[in-house]
């Protein structure tokens, strides 16, 4: 009986992250799950045959640092790891408190650099493994209001980038996920607290399409997947003129801001 591969995930006890855990254990992966919030991570492993839960702060940088050190040895191969933690402040930068800024560099950008190395160096032991991350079209398109967010989500995009080249000599794949808008608390609170109104141009994705595409990432290996593709057309090509998004700004605004209005209306109902 082939031997059952160990998945690593953070952020697990998110929207996304539960999702994603739910059909990995579907297709027999044994499960390592990271998040801060012990409660829910209980909650999850109670639907899940095999996973082992790991209450972890990913701000605290000797806490994650000793985590890393013992990952090798305490869990053995990691097949698959799905680096998906994040969180968001929403606001102009000069409103932002500098421990909520530095909050999102430290969960969304440095913890995730650190953890994809550490995962890195446990698959070439092996000459196996695949990382795939959660970013965010925010890595793309810059996000007013979210300019923090947008830096830790770009400088993920390039990270992801650079290292797929050096990493696939060793037998590792890097994929990166890229959604619009995905109905989750996190966008639910950006809807209610101004966040971007990019985020709402189209109807928010669902949680389940975005953890279908991680399916589907673990079977073709590609470096990019956007959700949806249409959205990432615009935002890649703004993206090669950023100084259009000045003068695009205010009317994708207006759109947005009407799409905030629909989506408020949906999840009070």
């Amino acid at each position: 009986m082939a031997k059952a591969k160990t998945a690593l995930i953070t952020g697990a006890a998110g929207d996304i992250g539960s999702e994603v855990a739910r059909r990995l254990n579907d297709l027999g992966y044994r499960l390592i799950l990271l998040d801060i919030n012990d409660a829910a991570l209980c909650q999850l492993k109670d639907q899940c045959h095999d996973a082992i839960t790991v209450t972890l702060n990913l701000a605290d940088r000797k806490e994650l640092a000793a985590w890393i050190a013992e990952l090798t040895e305490s869990y053995g191969h990691i097949d698959l790891a799905f680096i998906n933690a994040g969180v968001v402040h929403v606001g102009n930068v000069l409103d932002l408190e500098e421990a909520q800024i530095d909050l999102q560099l430290e969960i969304n950008l440095r913890s995730a650099i650190h953890l994809i190395k550490a995962c890195a160096d446990n698959m070439a032991l092996h000459g196996a493994g695949q990382i795939i991350s959660t970013v965010s079209m925010g890595g793309i398109i810059s996000l007013k209001g979210s300019a923090t967010y947008s830096a830790t989500k770009f400088g993920l995009r390039g990270f992801m980038t650079a290292i797929r080249d050096e990493l696939k000599p060793l037998g590792i794949d890097v994929s990166g996920i890229y959604p619009s808008g995905v109905d989750t608390q996190m966008l639910r609170y950006e809807a209610q607290n101004s966040g971007s109104p990019l985020n709402f141009i189209n109807t928010p994705q669902s949680v389940e399409k975005v953890a279908s595409t991680v399916i589907r990432a673990i079977k073709s290996r590609r470096l990019e997947y956007y959700i949806p593709y249409s959205d990432s057309i615009s935002s890649r090509l703004v993206s090669c003129f950023p100084w259009l998004i000045r003068y695009l700004y205010p009317l994708l605004a207006k759109v947005g801001e009407r799409g905030r209005a629909k989506y408020l209306k949906q999840i009070n109902k």
